[in-house]
């Protein structure tokens, strides 16, 4: 009886800490949707086809947003939140737009000469 009792225990404290750790990782996910944010605005202003989106502006976008990129893949690898959760607050479209980053500039370049 004292081993079940035991065990209970232990699963209650595992299941206690799971649900507190999940709670620290959604609050750290919803932070970083907010730099998200900023960075799907800032690349919009940077791409819009009336301006030229220069290499140096890639460049620091790049520097500026390579900490947040760091800490969403990491949230990405965590098996103690969703994928599906992070993507509902846009991580995943932002971890694609990073990746198309260079691509966005060449076509906004291309469109800016014509």
């Amino acid at each position: 009886m004292k081993v079940i009792l035991l065990i209970l225990l232990v699963a209650i404290f595992v299941g206690a800490c799971f649900l507190q750790y999940n709670r620290k990782l959604k609050e750290k996910a919803k932070k970083c949707s907010m730099g998200a944010k900023q960075f799907h605005k800032r690349l919009q202003e940077l791409s819009d086809p009336s301006r030229v989106f220069t290499d140096d502006e890639v460049r620091k976008l790049k520097v500026q947003y390579a900490p947040l990129l760091d800490t969403v893949n990491s949230l990405y690898d965590s098996h103690f939140i969703s994928n599906e959760y992070l993507d509902e607050l846009g991580l995943g479209d932002f971890i694609e737009e990073r990746k198309l980053l260079n691509h966005i500039q060449l076509v906004n370049n291309q469109q800016h000469r014509s």
